[in-house]
């Protein structure tokens, strides 16, 4: 029962000894195992809508764990690991470094006197201290990255003229310390714009191909770290939604759009195993050649269609040509025949004076 119990979230304490930042043996492969059991009175992963899931949270009279982590002990052994590593390579980068420059400065192979000597001899120095610190500071950012690590997460309800807020531990930086705890309001820790944390996958809907997702304080550079292994209120959506700017509308709409895209990329992936299938070893070369062949093929027959329409058409616009040239020669003629209008307005007053001499006579 004292198993059982230590396995629910939130049921166990959590210490900051020594032997809480290593595993207990060589068999890494068993910390990877999930021990974390669901929380009871926690909404079913998937089973309500986030608007829902959101307003049994906003409910709550007292703070609510919302997340704890797997123990981290990988992560230490990792960045221990790194920051062993970069820490001797500079070492070492200093130790050559500085013994070479002493060396150059010594035997002065390029014959140099007075202050030109020891100009060169600051450059090689300044150059070794530049190459060693920076190692140096890699491996001291590793030994100083667990305390980054997110181990818990509540959330505070909002009350009387109080708005809502989150709180969580990490690791102090040295074993037997305090529990780092920091508390802010909500919108002020959040995750990337383009980062998801729900992805569908997995019993709380967080796996991914990364192990974690980074939540950034406002105004801060460095992000804190959570581990996707681990326990989830409800699902990941909620933490889409309580990390970030976006309405319930929105994050629901991504889920809509992430699905969509997961069941383009199941149909894409079942049609490259059908090609794998039916062409066999380098089946991307032999399906791009089919392709291009295809390409080809149909360009041939629309060159080959154009031309026929070509021929069979230059009749009918011979014909054309014909009977325009026709017209236009008609039209010519007419137009030589007509008499002008001069001509037409002596004809119309010819009659009118004979009439006039007549009347004189």
């Amino acid at each position: 029962m004292q198993v059982i119990k230590r396995r629910i979230p939130g049921e166990r304490d959590q210490t900051n000894s020594i032997q809480d930042r290593f595993p207990s043996s060589w068999h890494f492969e068993q910390e990877a195992v999930p021990t974390l059991l669901p929380r009871p009175g926690v909404p079913e992963p998937n089973k309500l809508a986030l608007a829902k899931m959101y307003q049994l949270l906003k409910l709550k009279k007292e703070p609510e764990l919302i997340y704890e982590a797997e123990p981290h002990k990988l992560y230490f052994v990792f960045c221990y690991a790194f920051a062993f590593v970069f820490i001797i390579y500079a070492v070492n980068a200093l130790s050559i470094g500085w013994d070479l420059t002493n060396r150059m400065f010594e035997s002065n192979d390029n014959n140099l006197a007075g202050w030109k000597l020891d100009l060169e001899y600051v450059m090689h120095a300044v150059i070794v201290v530049v190459l060693g610190c920076l190692p140096l500071g890699i491996g001291f950012g590793f030994l100083g990255l667990p305390t980054r690590l997110i181990r818990r997460i509540w959330y505070l309800p909002a009350g009387a003229g109080r708005q809502a807020y989150v709180r969580f531990t990490t690791h102090p930086l040295l074993p037997n310390r305090p529990t780092p705890v920091r508390t802010m309001p909500i919108g002020t820790l959040q995750k990337s714009i383009s980062a998801k944390i729900y992805s569908g996958k997995g019993f709380y809907g967080v796996n991914d191909s990364s192990f974690f997702f980074f939540l950034r304080e406002n105004g801060k550079r460095i992000p804190f770290i959570a581990d996707r292994k681990g326990f989830f209120w409800g699902d990941g959506r909620l933490f889409d939604l309580i990390f970030s700017n976006d309405t319930v509308d929105e994050v629901e709409n991504s889920k809509k759009i992430d699905e969509a895209y997961g069941d383009m990329l199941k149909e894409r992936r079942s049609k490259e195993q059908e090609m794998k299938k039916q062409y066999g070893f380098g089946w991307r070369t032999k399906a791009a050649g089919k392709l291009m062949i295809d390409d080809v093929t149909k360009i041939k027959d629309m060159l080959t269609q154009e031309s026929e329409v070509a021929v069979r058409d230059e009749p009918q616009k011979e014909a054309e040509k014909v009977t325009k040239r026709d017209r236009k020669k008609a039209a010519s003629k007419k137009v030589a025949h007509k008499p002008s209008k001069h001509a037409q307005s002596r004809k119309a007053e010819a009659p009118q004076g004979g009439s006039k001499e007549n009347h004189r006579l």
